[in-house]
């Protein structure tokens, strides 16, 4: 069991509940459940368009403001925003510390990872010294649209920008152990464990199959491994006990608990 004192949940979202009627009172019920389960420091992941019940980029950034131990991605919808004004805005944020890091949706967006359209994003990322989160795997009840989000699409953007950190989010579930096969020996992609404890997960994809790639990944690849829960839609103490079952020391734990992110997104 982890005992350390710090805990970083890498992939958070505000939760959505019929008895949260603002974003006020959303950011207040996530703020205390990190509480509750003794995490110290969070990232919150805004959607990206503008009216959605989890929040867009500015709205999360003024709700989060004034609080110490949270932090934001940005994000970017390459279908919707005008890009050059994204890009901008964006830019503005890094040089403010007012993001730590971009994440990007294909699979609930229609393009690919590898779009040439993210290009610019992806160099600013470099620029700033900052992760690029990517979505991948299938989306609740929707198998298609992984389709956008393979792995080897990410194999290509670790290929052409070596310099670019790059956190795969889900680990391409249910096609994990495929996900670990052929991302494993690419020094700048990481992982992160967000939704890989959700109910719906472990039953499609097998929860040993699951903890295996988890294990190999840090066992005999030394790679990277962020907590994550995706809390919002996913249950946090779930996501601590999947990490609190992997057949790794003490010490690996602690890395995947707080180390990692802290030092990926330099927080």
């Amino acid at each position: 069991m982890y005992t350390y004192e710090m805990i970083i949940d890498s992939h958070l979202h505000l939760p959505v509940r019929d008895n949260l009627l603002s974003l006020e009172t959303q950011s207040q019920e996530l703020i205390n459940e990190l509480q509750n389960h003794r995490i110290s420091k969070g990232i919150v992941i805004p959607d990206n368009i503008d009216n959605s019940p989890i929040g867009n980029l500015k709205q999360c950034i003024q709700l989060f403001n004034n609080i110490p131990n949270i932090y934001i991605l940005g994000t970017v919808n390459i279908l919707e925003d005008n890009l050059e004004d994204k890009i901008s805005q964006l830019r503005e944020y890094f040089l403010f510390n007012q993001i730590v890091g971009l994440k990007i949706f294909p699979g609930h967006d229609d393009h690919y990872p590898d779009d040439k359209r993210l290009e610019p994003f992806l160099k600013l990322c470099i620029e700033y010294d900052k992760p690029l989160v990517i979505h991948t795997g299938e989306n609740s009840g929707n198998n298609e649209c992984s389709k956008y989000n393979d792995p080897k699409y990410i194999v290509g953007i670790a290929e052409s920008f070596p310099s670019l950190k790059i956190i795969i989010s889900h680990l391409f579930w249910p096609k994990v152990e495929y996900c670990v096969e052929i991302t494993k020996d690419f020094a700048n992609i990481s992982y992160d464990t967000s939704a890989l404890a959700d109910k719906e997960v472990v039953i499609k994809t097998g929860r040993e199959d699951i903890k295996y790639s988890l294990e190999i990944l840090i066992k005999k690849y030394n790679k990277k491994i962020l907590y994550g829960s995706d809390y919002g839609m996913c249950n946090l103490q779930d996501h601590i006990s999947l990490i609190n079952t992997l057949d790794i020391s003490d010490k690996q734990r602690e890395e995947i608990f707080y180390k990692n992110s802290a030092l990926l997104f330099g927080l």
